[in-house]
C-alpha cells in the first residue's frame, strides 16, 4: 500500500511552576515536605530570601536563604526578585536565579508564597498553576492552630484575621485542595499536575500533511 502519513513531532513541555499556598495551619508545608520527599516525582524546591533573623533549626539556602536588607534592596534595584513585600521590618521575595535553577535541571518548581505573591507570579509565568490549600471545616483548622502551640494569643488572632482575606482569594486560584487527610491531599495535588502535563497547549507540536 501507498500511503502518505501525516509527520508529526511533539517536544516536550517545559517545567511547571506549581504554587502552593493556604491558610495557616492549614498543612501546606506538611504536602509540600511529603511532595519534596517524592523519588518518583523530583521538585525542584524554590528557596525564597528572607531578611529576618534565622530561627532555631532552620538552615540556609534549605529553609530560605537569609540575608541583610541592603542586600535584599540592592537585589530589587537589579531586577533580580520575582516578586516581593514588606513585612513589618523584613523583606521576603522569590529571587529569580531561584526560578532559573529550576527550569535548568528540567524539573517542576514548587513554590510556597501567600495569595498577593501568586498575582504577581502568574503575571511573569501565565502558564503556573495555582493550589490553594485549605482544612475541612472551621473547627478542625482552628484545633490545629490551637495544637501547634507556636502562637501568642495576638499572634492567633492576627492569622485568623489574614486567613479571611486569603479564603477571600480562593476563586483566584486555579485549583482548591481540602486537606482533611494528609495521604489524599498529597495524591490530589500530584494528579493534578499530572493533568496539567498532559494540556496540548504546553507542547510544542510540529505537523506536515501533504
Amino acid at each position: 500500500m501507498n500511503i502518505d502519513l501525516p509527520f508529526f513531532e511533539f517536544r516536550e513541555p517545559e517545567p511547571i511552576i506549581v504554587i502552593i499556598s493556604g491558610t495557616s495551619g492549614a498543612g501546606k508545608d506538611t504536602v509540600i515536605r511529603e511532595l519534596r520527599q517524592r523519588t518518583d516525582f523530583p521538585f525542584h524546591f524554590v528557596v525564597t530570601c528572607n531578611t529576618r533573623k534565622m530561627r532555631p533549626g532552620e538552615v540556609d539556602g534549605v529553609d530560605y536563604h537569609f540575608t541583610t536588607k541592603s542586600d535584599f534592596e540592592k537585589m530589587i534595584q537589579n531586577g533580580e526578585m520575582i516578586e516581593y513585600s514588606q513585612v513589618y521590618d523584613d523583606y521576603k521575595g522569590v529571587p529569580r536565579f531561584e526560578i532559573e535553577k529550576g527550569f535548568a535541571q528540567k524539573k517542576d518548581l514548587l513554590l510556597r508564597i501567600d495569595f498577593q505573591g501568586t498575582e504577581k507570579i502568574k503575571s511573569f509565568y501565565p502558564d503556573a498553576i495555582s493550589i490553594f490549600i485549605v482544612p475541612p471545616d472551621p473547627k478542625t483548622w482552628f484545633e490545629r492552630l490551637i495544637n501547634r502551640g507556636s502562637d501568642s494569643e495576638s499572634e492567633l488572632c492576627n492569622r485568623i484575621e489574614t486567613a479571611a482575606k486569603e479564603i477571600e482569594a480562593i476563586p483566584d486560584f486555579d485549583y482548591l485542595v481540602i486537606n482533611d487527610d494528609l495521604d489524599t491531599a498529597v495524591e490530589k495535588v500530584l494528579a493534578i499536575i499530572r493533568a496539567e502535563h498532559q494540556r496540548s497547549s504546553r507542547y510544542q507540536i510540529r505537523l506536515e500533511t501533504k
